[in-house]
């Protein structure tokens, strides 16, 4: 790290005391405002992706606490016999054999344990996009089909038609593969379900292996024979090793067997049984990190035989740092109070729950909280700060698309009877712990006003509940966040020690409803925007606007459907775009245009007045790219000002085990965290925001440049990104006013792949740089590809 600052700075250095390449002279005019800036523009957005809140800012210790199969994105344990997978996560894949294997047949048995798809058989796997694969329950348990990856192909694809047939919970198939030459066949329980001649362009050699997609899958019986009758394989399959401190995940330990069981689980669709024949045993989750002093308190929720009781311990490094003992169970369920006091801390403790003596007994709902996080509100303290520090005044939730099958009464009331999410999405079954009351007290916590997305019920999400009226289920959403105490969801939310209204002002109708199409969403947007400007006159709604930029589809055509059909009803247009991080110089200007555009249509409607909000927005990587767009994209937003009020990128938090989406703002496992250069760069810009956009003159380019002032006009900003690879000497003058005290912060890592880690914490990070003042005018130098801002006192 300290390397890379002296690098920094003598970088800085060198650079001005020889001519750059390229000269740029800016003239600020202080006294013509251009448009004014809503602070709203450095909005954020928190969705529940990636175990951003449950697993993240939540200060639940415990993963996947109600045994619903979410929890680690991929855990491959061995359980009885079998492999089992019991994470979440979308592409987990387990290979095992030769590379140069070539023809062969593949037997094994395989058993759905949760989730929502079926599994993934594989053959002649290369490489991680050269293979076939058997994707048996596929497309949301609908059919089967075989996928194939090719080199030079981005993305796998079918080859075959679907056959319709879905993957049962709990049942065990047969399952065989055999690979000739070019012609692939997969049988189903003796069923010959998949029959494919390659083309040639397909791997003709490689591993096998099995996989699943946000399913949980048993796996048993595996063998591998050539054609003449010779093994190949036989036997269980090495499981890849677990890493601490990536993803904690449910694991079982000791001499107990340990299954998922649907029999009467306290809440959700599963619970877990252990049978335990007398050496004891039981369930353990690492890594876990626990600080000596502190207090951990929670509770188990038990049934069952076990006449010796229970044990729930702290373990690291073999040594059980405090124990404690619970009564035995009944055959009903009961809640067991934990207090556990660890004599040392550690980063890789386990939490190990398990049966004392012979018995067996069925868990649900875990908890284990810091007391500390607890008396300060249930948060993630260090997570807390990260998002406190960005000075987000407004914050979406919960979705994105885990907004448009949510079920906003599974997250209220006392943990343990909350439900889970509908879905298995984003490496996790989610259980809630997080829902509206945390939401808002989150929000008043972080000083931001809470924007809260609505599930409108639009089929792709919501087809397992289509008689549900998801217009009421809005209605008793707002009455429960505004209504008075006397009124029925009131009630309820007083009942839930919130007595007063929460006055959550903004709304947004759903999410990325594009499958809809434009007509029937606008349609949508007329049905449910009176009714609820009725329940509550105060509210601001948001209807979903385009993705991308482009003049057709999803573009500037769909916002001139909702434009033209449903201004009137909404107060803010919600688009969305992700920006290829390699056009981290040009995105930010071609995007600014596409504003443009849509305030055009904007201003011929009837409803002038309607708003932009880029409520989903990032260039996708964590490294130096995406700092030098979102400084970018910012300063777009700052000179839209007039027709663009309200921002919000995405991922805003991520846990550093997911699967994709590496992009997250806020990136943290269970020990700490770093910020991406998104971060620091949104977090500079929103430390010096002022709210007037001022005039500013001159030839910009290569600069991405803006000014502003503050509110009394004593305080001049001027944000500028150098995207280009020459370094850029910059004279800004003042029209009017004397330049005073002018101070520089630079961020200039000097390579596009710089980025911040878990381990090097502060890579990327602002440094002050010189300010040469030379009577009116000042000078200073942006490094290649940098950016900063320059503050001026005006005298």
């Amino acid at each position: 790290m300290i390397r890379r600052i002296l690098f920094s700075c003598l970088l800085i250095a060198r650079l001005a005391a020889h001519a750059p390449a390229a000269d740029v002279s800016l003239t600020v005019h202080p006294d013509r405002v251009v448009n004014r800036v809503d602070e709203m523009v450095y909005g954020h957005f928190l969705e529940h992706i990636y175990h951003s809140c449950n697993g993240g800012l939540w200060g639940e210790l415990v993963w996947d606490r109600s045994f619903e199969g979410g929890g680690a994105g991929a855990a491959w344990t061995l359980q009885d016999g079998c492999v089992a997978q019991e994470g979440a996560a979308a592409d987990v894949r387990l290979l095992f054999g030769d590379p140069q294997w070539t023809d062969y047949e593949f037997t094994v048995e395989a058993r759905k344990t949760g989730g929502e798809e079926g599994f993934l058989i594989l053959v002649r796997a290369l490489n991680a996009k050269e293979f076939y694969w058997a994707n048996f329950g596929g497309w949301g348990n609908a059919g089967h089909a075989l996928e194939r990856g090719i080199k030079g192909q981005s993305r796998w694809n079918a080859v075959t038609r679907r056959h319709d047939g879905q993957i049962e919970t709990a049942r065990w198939y047969r399952v065989r593969a055999r690979c000739e030459g070019p012609r692939v066949q997969f049988w189903l329980d003796d069923e010959l379900v998949i029959d494919w001649t390659d083309d040639g362009r397909g791997p003709v050699r490689g591993r096998t292996g099995v996989g699943t997609w946000a399913t949980q899958t048993q796996f048993r019986n595996f063998q591998v024979t050539s054609l003449d009758g010779k093994v190949l394989h036989e036997g269980l399959p090495s499981l890849p090793k677990h890493k601490a401190g990536v993803a904690p995940a449910w694991r079982p330990f000791g001499n107990a067997k340990v299954a998922v069981s649907t029999d009467n689980s306290l809440n959700g669709a599963q619970c877990r049984h252990i049978e335990s024949a007398g050496e004891g045993g039981g369930l353990v989750q690492q890594p876990l990190s626990i600080r000596a002093g502190e207090v951990y308190r929670g509770s188990i929720w038990a049934r069952g035989d076990a006449a010796g009781g229970l044990a729930v311990r702290l373990v690291a490094d073999d040594k059980v740092l405090h124990e404690q003992a619970l009564a035995a169970p009944s055959a009903e369920w009961q809640e067991f109070a934990v207090e556990l006091k660890p004599t040392a801390s550690s980063d890789h403790a386990e939490l190990q729950i398990g049966v004392r003596g012979p018995g067996r007994i069925w868990l649900d709902q875990v908890s284990l909280m810091p007391e500390s996080w607890r008396r300060a509100g249930g948060y993630r303290p260090d997570l807390l700060q990260a998002i406190a520090e960005l000075q987000p005044p407004i914050i979406r939730w919960p979705g994105g698309c885990f907004a448009s099958p949510y079920r906003w009464k599974d997250g209220i009331g006392p943990q343990h009877q909350r439900g889970p999410h509908p879905k298995n999405m984003w490496d996790d079954k989610e259980v809630n712990s997080f829902g509206t009351d945390e939401f808002i007290a989150m929000c008043r916590r972080v000083g931001s006003e809470p924007l809260i997305v609505i599930n409108i019920g639009t089929p792709q999400w919501n087809r397992d509940v289509p008689d549900n009226d998801f217009l009421q289920e809005a209605l008793d959403w707002i009455e429960y966040c505004n209504g008075p105490a006397e009124s029925k969801w009131g009630r309820v939310r007083a009942a839930n020690g919130h007595p007063e209204p929460y006055h959550v002002k903004y709304w947004e109708i759903d999410n990325e409803t594009w499958h809809q199409g434009a007509e029937t969403y606008a349609e949508w947007v007329n049905r449910f925007a009176p009714a609820i400007r009725k329940a509550d006159p105060s509210i601001k709604l948001a209807a979903c606007g385009s993705a991308g930029y482009g003049d057709g589809g999803n573009g500037l055509a769909w916002n001139r459907v909702l434009i033209e059909r449903c201004a009137d009803q909404v107060d803010y247009l919600s688009i969305h775009h992700y920006e290829n991080p390699d056009r981290y110089a040009e995105g930010p200007r071609a995007y600014e245009q596409f504003f443009r555009k849509t305030a055009d249509l904007i201003a011929a409607s009837k409803n002038p007045a309607l708003k932009i909000y880029v409520s989903e927005w990032n260039a996708q990587s964590t490294d130096w790219r995406t700092g030098l767009y979102c400084g970018g994209l910012l300063n777009a937003f700052e000179r839209c000002g007039d027709a663009l009020e309200i921002g919000g990128p995405a991922l805003f938090l991520r846990h550093v085990s997911a699967s994709a989406w590496d992009n997250a703002f806020v990136n943290f496992d269970h020990r700490t965290w770093f910020a991406a250069p998104n971060y620091v760069v949104m977090k500079l810009w929103r430390e010096h925001y002022a709210p007037q956009r001022i005039a500013l003159e001159g030839r910009t380019d290569p600069l991405n440049a803006v000014a502003t002032k503050s509110e009394d006009g004593k305080t001049v900003y001027v944000k500028a990104v150098n995207p280009s690879d020459e370094a850029v000497q910059v004279e800004v003058k003042l029209a009017s006013g004397i330049p005073g005290k002018a101070t520089l912060q630079l961020i200039a890592p000097g390579d596009l792949a710089a980025r911040n880690t878990l381990a090097t914490r502060d890579a990327i990070q602002p440094q002050p740089a010189a300010v040469r003042q030379d009577g009116p005018a000042l000078r200073f130098t942006l490094p290649p590809i940098s950016c900063g801002v320059v503050e001026i006192r005006v005298e």
